[in-house]
């Protein structure tokens, strides 16, 4: 039952890591030049869709009260 938590913590964590640019000063607009980096916005889309159905998931198992935590230390 852990597992489905880590999901819920680490995924947006690390889309605001990987999507969230740094501070950048404003520059004159430029011709639109097609750029040859990857387009990452389909793992941002899969990512996101991942996280959500954890999300309803754990939300279901609460609302049926078979959702526990058990410490097993």
């Amino acid at each position: 039952m852990v597992i489905p938590i880590v999901f819920l913590v680490t995924i947006p964590i690390f889309l605001g890591i990987v999507t969230v640019s740094p501070f950048d000063l404003p520059e004159e607009p430029e011709e639109e030049i097609i750029s040859k980096e990857p387009n990452v916005n389909i793992l941002y889309f899969f990512l996101t869709v991942v996280w959500l159905f954890f999300l309803i998931r754990i939300l279901f198992q609460f609302k049926k009260g078979t959702f526990k935590i058990t410490n097993k230390y």
